[in-house]
């Protein structure tokens, strides 16, 4: 839950500790700072600042949530359970940005990932009201019925069911 600049500082800081723990021959805190400096690094790869952009994006600053996302370099290496999530947050701040294309192709890629039952199901009925919103009958339709798969609330369902009678008089 570190941003970029923070895992440096604390690998410095560690660094540090290492090296005076050394110096006065204290091994078994320099081994342990150095098993610390791997745990940093390994987050970097495997978590980066997911929860920190997740954390910007439901307070509505989308910017910030877009630069914290924008830090990850490899997404691939994200750990299983956080890639669906960073393709979830990339997506919702494209809809929010009424950039369709882009929402369409990373809430895909979420939904593929394997979210959470509760968060596939917000993501289903997004895919369906863009594909509502490229008149794309039969691509909302699947999503639809991929999200009646799911337990939904009664909220969901609703806006699920509006979706679909919409979709329904798509010519």
């Amino acid at each position: 839950m570190f941003t970029n600049q923070a895992r440096v500082l604390v690998c410095i800081s560690l660094l540090l500790v290492a090296g005076l723990a050394a110096f006065f021959k204290v091994y078994e805190i320099s081994a342990l700072s150095g098993m610390f400096i791997g745990v940093v690094i390994w987050g970097y790869y495997k978590e980066g600042p997911l929860v920190l952009a997740a954390k910007q994006f439901k307070l509505k600053n989308y910017e910030k949530s877009l630069a914290l996302l924008s830090s990850i370099k490899n997404p691939g290496l994200l750990n299983k359970r956080k890639k669906p999530y960073y393709y979830f947050l990339l997506g919702s701040i494209a809809i929010n940005r009424l950039d369709y294309e882009n929402a369409e192709l990373n809430l895909g890629q979420a939904a593929i990932g394997g979210l959470r039952a509760n968060d596939l199901g917000v993501v289903l009925m997004h895919l369906a009201n863009i594909s509502l919103r490229n008149h794309d009958k039969e691509k909302g339709m699947v999503w639809i019925n991929q999200a009646e798969k799911l337990p939904l609330t009664a909220k969901y369902k609703s806006i699920l069911g509006n979706i679909e009678k919409e979709l329904r008089n798509i010519k």
